[in-house]
């Protein structure tokens, strides 16, 4: 157990150092907090009458019983300071269940978080007064209290006094197990109902380290045998009185594998929602960063392409004018006109590199898809539907690189219906928004989109298409282009004969609001 307090250490300074890049990192560091604070307040009790002793195949067995003992040798404390630092443990954790649900209703999609305002005053309400009740009902104090009153009772009231204060007992331990638990059942709720902005990964790291945390915390202080105990009350005067010579191996053994877990999976977090939801107070200034090493790429590629075109045109050219035959030369003519055309559409996109620069305010997503929509020239045999929320969706991004991404993979899409044999060709576009994040999504019912095969599309140079028209960088620039700009990108489909689809969805961070005179519409051109 020594050994599982300087892990959960260890986890929360990982977490504190997330706090400004993480909304995730707050919630966890108060539950992580409160575990650690718990733990404390039972070794600190338990040093001076009882033994501990961890089996002998636990790793690092001896620097175990060493943290024991600078624990109890270092803090020589009351019971009723122990009882004391219990309780504040048990607030301290929820408070991180409290901070969580509000993380949780912030990546509500917009009609869901705009009308739980109302609901965010009640948990807070609810917060402060469960915790209030809970220092006073668990108080050092109120036990001494109760426990001089059933001793000057007679039988029938002191069995009355009993009754009524283990079943008060058994009530807020329920309580707190709503309390704690609920942000994770409205969190799946509206999973299922689709009302979150939040992606498969984010889903499964964060339910794992919550529900690893709740169920051990609850355990520990509500179940095991370190609860409390309204017998203690009536017998001794204090709700956790020590009983046992020996702290169980179970204990011992347990709590630093479900501790060494939990570090896992923080860890293995940095890189999921952690990294995927930086904060938006540093977004201008990473954004630009990311943006100019994205045109300088962009610049070295299109100029290299620009030159090979270049030598293609004056091949072309020498060949057209030696060679005798009506058809070669036909072919000679194509690759000249093929040659002009990709010439000026590179220097066309040079000369917008040049006048890149992020924007002072904010772009409105919904006007930017609408014109990468136009510039697809869509063919009439294909259904556009729009599913667009009836508010901005602001985003601070670069119009240019986000208008050609977003056309990329539009373009990708209708090749899928081209390619395919459906009847009722149909292309679907969703915006919607949380209070973080901006919601856009592009659904196709074409050929199909086998999602094992995701990662390899993402590869430069990979493409379903004949590379005489196409040489799969579409959809590896959409996704640079989107992570550059601190979102998150996802592909998933199906190649199942009667439900064959591709399904894009992206995550922006939100511009709460734009500066007047500064709400960019979206346009391809500068």
């Amino acid at each position: 157990m020594a050994i599982s307090v300087l892990l959960l250490m260890i986890c929360a300074i990982v977490l504190i150092f997330m706090v400004p890049h993480s909304r995730y990192g707050l919630p966890l560091f108060f539950m992580i907090s409160g575990v650690v604070l718990a733990t404390l307040s039972v070794l600190f009790q338990y040093y001076s009458s009882s033994s501990y002793v961890p089996p002998a195949y636990l790793p690092f067995r001896n620097l175990d019983i060493y943290l024991y003992r600078f624990v109890g040798r270092s803090f020589k404390l009351p019971m009723t300071f122990m009882q004391t630092l219990r309780n504040i443990s048990v607030v301290a954790y929820l408070c991180g269940v409290s901070f969580l649900l509000d993380v949780i209703r912030s990546n509500l999609k917009h009609e869901e978080y705009k009308s739980s305002a109302r609901e965010t005053i009640i948990s807070k309400c609810m917060l402060v007064l469960l915790s209030l009740f809970y220092l006073f009902f668990y108080s050092p104090d109120n036990a001494y209290r109760t426990y001089l009153r059933y001793q000057r009772s007679d039988a029938p009231a002191g069995d009355r006094l009993q009754l009524f204060f283990v079943g008060l007992h058994v009530f807020v331990s329920v309580l707190i197990a709503l309390y704690m638990f609920y942000p994770l059942a409205f969190f799946l709720i509206n999973i299922i109902r689709k009302k979150v902005t939040c992606f498969t990964n984010t889903v499964i790291l964060l339910c794992s380290c919550v529900t690893l945390i709740h169920t051990g915390f609850y355990y520990f202080m509500f179940l095991g045998i370190f609860r409390n105990k309204a017998g203690d009350v009536f017998s001794s005067g204090f709700w956790f009185f020590n009983k046992i010579s020996r702290i169980p191996s179970v204990y011992i053994s347990l709590y630093p594998v479900i501790s060494l877990i939990l570090l896992i999976l923080i860890i293995i977090s940095i890189n999921g929602f952690f990294a995927l939801d930086l904060v938006s107070y540093s977004q201008n200034r990473i954004l630009k960063k990311q943006i100019d090493n994205l045109n300088y790429n962009l610049k070295d590629v299109f100029h290299s392409e620009k030159n090979l075109m270049f030598s293609i045109s004056i091949l072309a050219n020498e060949a057209l004018a030696s060679y005798g035959t009506d058809d070669g030369k036909e072919k000679l003519e194509r690759i000249l006109d093929i040659s002009n055309k990709q010439m000026n559409t590179v220097s066309e996109s040079l000369n917008y590199i040049k006048l890149l620069h992020i924007q002072p305010g904010a772009v409105d997503l919904k006007s930017l898809t609408d014109s990468a929509l136009e510039s697809a020239n869509v063919p009439e045999d294909v259904t556009v539907t729009k599913k667009y929320c009836d508010f901005p969706a602001l985003c601070t991004l670069d119009i240019y690189h986000t208008e050609h991404a977003l056309l990329n993979l539009i373009v990708n899409s209708l090749d899928s219906l081209a390619m395919s044999d459906t009847e009722h060709k149909e292309l679907i576009v969703t915006i919607d928004a949380s209070k973080e994040w901006i919601y856009w999504s592009l659904y196709d019912n074409g050929s199909g989109l086998n999602t094992g095969s995701v990662r390899k599309y993402l590869m430069p140079f990979t493409s379903t298409k004949s590379k005489n028209t196409n040489w799969g960088i579409g959809l590896p620039y959409a996704f640079r282009v989107i992570s550059t700009q601190l979102g998150q990108m996802r592909i998933t489909g199906s190649t199942k004969e009667k439900n064959r689809h591709a399904l894009v969805e992206i995550l922006l961070p939100r511009t709460s609001a734009a500066a007047p005179g500064h709400v960019f519409k979206g346009s391809g051109r500068h």
